[in-house]
């Protein structure tokens, strides 16, 4: 299965800054979820269908899964110590 994946305007503010091969690591992760939208290392935020996070290294990647569109919406990369933004 293909999800859609589409990306939120903060998903770029979250790359900001990283080193090349960190932001290479995390835009990778985020493709793979078009394969596997909640692979196992993903963690529900709170009540189904909410938002999962995707712990990778010293980030999450905040997004949602939606079964009926077939696809991954990523809403956040957050780096540790940040705060989750509604």
């Amino acid at each position: 299965m293909t999800c859609d994946v589409r990306w939120d305007v903060r998903v770029p503010e979250g790359l900001r800054g990283l080193p090349p091969e960190e932001r290479r690591q995390v835009v990778a992760a985020i493709l793979s979820l078009a394969d596997e939208p909640v692979p196992a290392g993903a963690r529900p935020l709170g009540e189904p269908p909410g938002p999962f996070r995707l712990v990778l290294g010293r980030f999450w990647i905040v997004y949602v899964f939606d079964p009926r569109s077939n696809a991954v919406i990523v809403y956040q990369v957050l780096k540790d110590g940040q705060l989750l933004n509604a």
